[in-house]
């Protein structure tokens, strides 16, 4: 900063011995961390689908974990925070620390913190930063579960929109999917993690479990994801019953279901695909289906503190009950919201799906409680921290999953090699006469398409290369769908032998 707004050598030394001062002062306050996260300087640039261009994201310096600083408030549900201040140190509420950077770190071309105190909540239409209220929240909330449990069809309904892809395969998820709810008063950063594997056979599974323990570790509130078969027995015939010794079929896995037991933050859990079970035609919600009973029961057994346990039916969509309950749970903060009303359309209250301690469903100030107090992490109008390469290859390799079927290669990887946006096209289907025809963006995809063996490649291709046609043309109206404008898509099928277990690859691919 000092070379890009050109501050004095001495200034900027001073500025530093402020900065170490005033964490140290604070680091018993619980709203540090979350205050200097949004005072940091905007970085990298991600994916906007709502907006034009790119929009960069706020971002806490790597350097402050160590000063023991929580980002998180203590939660009146969940007892005493642990980082709460046990000495004789005043606490700092977030808008006195607020106002002391902003008069502490003044200098030239320093972008300014917009603070409020707790009545004042007004915006300044000319201005495009708003005035955060001291009562706003913003929750990391990491999304659990065995592999096809229906994780990203959740994040995909909460979100009301593809971000994720989701397929009838285990394991489609490979990488930690960022997508952000934000609203006036509140901002939920919804995590999905891939599959939860008890023993990764090669190195790409270790990779993937890396990023699920490290979405743990960061997370304000678990979202666990099962299904009513608690663990994905898929035997709809089958009568042998569920052992509550093998904690596997809990759809968790036994060492997470131990830290989550320990953890001590919100867990809430969702019993996916209740739909699966229905006894009769009429709505599951209407009649909630004696499977469904049974494993919310089960849950509420191992994790008897859990906030809520919400049957939920995910591949209906946003509007689905179970859904609707759930965002209604997360967004509680905000006045327009009902949890009561919502919870209520779910039918008839189900045993176990609410804490004994509770004395029924939540309230809102019981359901806000659970997020922390704090400004938001994200421009209101982001969506997702993965940028437009990363999305125009996993909706490749969706469509190979959907294409091949059972005969797809699970071993197959999709890197974007040209991602060009400089080129427009005359708009043929326009009214005739040369003046109204008009150049209209495109993008061009060069995309490649790895497998381990020759006759995976075999596979892909398909005889006479029809295969990688039919991918082809199915992936770019997928493609023109997401990113709105014309695609233009070119796919090359290679041979890259045990990718998987490769560390540099992996690296290289984004896996480690």
């Amino acid at each position: 900063q000092r070379r890009s707004h050109k501050i004095p050598l001495n200034m900027m030394c001073l500025s530093i011995h402020q900065v170490i001062t005033l964490v140290a002062l604070t680091s018993f306050s619980a709203a540090a961390r979350s205050t200097i996260a949004f005072v940091g300087k905007p970085t990298s640039q991600s994916h906007n689908r709502h907006t034009a261009g790119h929009h960069k994201k706020l971002y806490l310096p790597s350097s402050l974990p160590s000063t023991g600083v929580s980002k998180r408030l203590p939660s009146p549900l969940y007892g005493k925070d642990k980082y709460a201040n046990d000495g004789d140190t005043p606490k700092l509420t977030q808008n006195e620390l607020l106002l002391q950077l902003e008069t502490k770190l003044e200098y030239d071309g320093r972008i300014s913190s917009k603070v409020s105190s707790d009545d004042d909540e007004t915006t300044d239409d000319d201005n495009e930063d708003t005035i955060i209220s001291s009562t706003h929240r913003c929750a990391l909330v990491t999304i659990l579960g065995l592999p096809n449990m229906g994780k990203s069809t959740l994040l995909n309904a909460l979100l009301s929109d593809d971000l994720a892809i989701a397929t009838n395969r285990p394991q489609t998820t490979r990488h930690a999917i960022l997508g952000v709810m934000t609203t006036d008063h509140s901002q939920i950063c919804l995590t999905d993690t891939p599959g939860i594997i008890g023993s990764p056979a090669y190195r790409l599974q270790e990779g993937m479990m890396d990023v699920v323990n490290g979405a743990v570790r960061d997370c304000d509130v678990f979202l666990v994801v099962t299904d009513v078969y608690s663990g994905g027995k898929m035997d709809m015939d089958s009568d042998e019953d569920d052992d509550d010794e093998n904690l596997d079929k809990m759809g968790i896995g036994e060492d997470m279901l131990a830290r989550l037991q320990q953890a001590h933050r919100p867990v809430i859990v969702v019993v996916n695909k209740v739909d699966l079970v229905a006894d009769t035609d009429e709505s599951v919600y209407t009649n909630t289906p004696v499977k469904a009973i049974q494993t919310i029961q089960k849950w509420r057994s191992v994790l008897p503190d859990a906030f809520a346990i919400i049957p939920t039916c995910a591949a209906n969509g946003p509007e689905d009950q179970g859904v609707v309950a759930l965002r209604s749970i997360l967004l509680a903060n905000d006045p327009d919201v009902n949890v009561g009303a919502a919870i209520r359309n779910l039918g008839r209250p189900v045993a176990g799906m609410f804490p004994a301690s509770s004395g029924g469903m939540p309230t809102n100030e019981e359901a806000k409680a659970i997020l922390p107090l704090g400004p938001p992490l994200y421009h209101a109008d982001f969506f997702t921290d993965r940028t437009d390469r990363f999305c125009a290859s996993e909706l490749i390799r969706e469509t190979l999953f959907e294409t091949l079927k059972k005969e797809m290669p699970y071993c197959c990887e999709v890197r974007i090699e040209t991602f060009d946006e400089s080129k427009r096209y005359l708009d043929e289907d326009s009214p005739s006469g040369s003046n109204n025809k008009k150049n209209k963006s495109m993008i061009r995809i060069g995309a490649l398409i790895l497998v381990e063996r020759d006759s995976q490649k075999g596979i892909v291709v398909g005889k006479g290369g029809q295969k990688i046609k039919d991918v082809g043309m199915d992936a770019r109206k997928k493609l023109q769908a997401f990113f709105g404008v014309k695609i233009f898509l070119d796919l090359r099928v290679k041979v890259d032998k045990n990718w998987r277990s490769n560390k540099e690859k992996l690296k290289q691919y984004g896996y480690m």
